[in-house]
């Protein structure tokens, strides 16, 4: 014969207040999730750089005041570890348009590691730029 053990001697009620224990953890694990989400969500930047406004002459200090750059490379520069995405038109003038962009942001201090070329923009008009981990 097997020798009798607590867990053989648990009552009901000890069974009932482990599942209700265990159902609470579950609860708060995903409402914790839930709150948890939209803070990371919130961690990602986003800017929009017009064709409009690539298209005026360009100078180190236009570009450097140009809308949203001053914003972008502000945020960049308070946010060590960050990368730079530069969501460019697909196309050959979308992928010059972003490598003279790209050039221009080395020249105002943000070194190429921290920047990265990805094709398909949701409009052919603009390249969107994001800040990401």
């Amino acid at each position: 014969m097997y020798p009798v053990t607590t867990i053989d001697r648990v009552h009901p009620a000890g069974i009932r207040r482990a599942l209700c224990y265990a159902l609470a953890m579950k609860a708060l694990a995903f409402l914790s999730l839930l709150l948890i989400s939209p803070r990371m969500l919130a961690e990602t930047a986003q800017w929009v750089l017009s064709a409009d406004a690539w298209a005026r002459p360009r100078d180190g200090q236009s570009v450097a005041r140009m809308s949203p750059l001053p914003e972008v490379m502000s945020s960049w520069s308070e946010n060590d570890g960050r990368r730079l995405l530069i969501r460019y038109p697909g196309g050959e003038e979308g992928l010059l348009w972003a490598h003279e962009l790209r050039s221009w942001l080395v020249a105002l201090g943000v070194p190429l590691d921290d920047q990265e070329l990805v094709a398909g923009s949701h409009q052919a008009d603009r390249i969107e730029l994001e800040l990401t981990r």
